[in-house]
């Protein structure tokens, strides 16, 4: 009888931590070091992009949204082509203590992987980050990300060479509608 006891013992300890555990996480405040790059969890966004060659409308559907722990930010886009949602990218923002900066890591569709910092720059949020292709070769790129209040910012990138930056592209993202 008392070896039935102590598991049943066992298991309401286990499952009030748990619950304990699970308020907390559901209760945590939100990361303060990652306070710069909040804004882009207010909304789902859209950025209009060129059409391509066909004529088809394309745009980037961004969604950013807290972790359970409020200690990080999911991203996920899909690339949509006259309506279509295909995946683009998914990742995560979170703060790292040991090189106290805002660091990113991202997985395209195709598998590349795309990892880098963020730091706040005259009120400009300056991505710097390395894409790593399948094959192993790498680019290195800056992303200079301008909020405008919290209903639209704009994203300029560039690719970084030996003499420079060069621009490849400048999109704003605004509200989904």
């Amino acid at each position: 009888m008392k070896r039935m006891k102590i598991p049943k013992i066992v298991a309401l300890i286990a499952a009030g931590a748990s619950a304990a555990l699970c308020a907390h996480a559901q209760t945590s405040a939100p990361s303060a070091a990652l306070e710069p790059i909040a804004f882009l969890t207010a909304h789902e966004w859209d950025a209009k992009l060129p059409d391509s060659s066909e004529g088809k409308k394309k745009k980037i559907h961004a969604t950013f949204t807290w972790t359970q722990n409020r200690q990080a930010i999911r991203i996920s886009n899909e690339l949509i082509t006259d309506g279509k949602a295909s995946p683009y990218i998914d990742g995560l923002y979170a703060w790292d203590p040991q090189q106290r900066v805002i660091v990113f890591w991202y997985v395209d569709a195709k598998a590349s992987l795309t990892k880098g910092t963020v730091k706040m720059e005259d009120g400009t949020l300056v991505h710097e980050f390395q894409e790593i292709e399948p094959d192993g070769k790498t680019a290195e790129f800056v992303a200079r990300v301008t909020p405008h209040g919290n209903k639209a910012w704009d994203n300029e990138i560039f690719a970084r060479k030996r003499n420079g930056l060069t621009p490849l592209v400048k999109v704003r993202y605004e509200v989904a509608q």
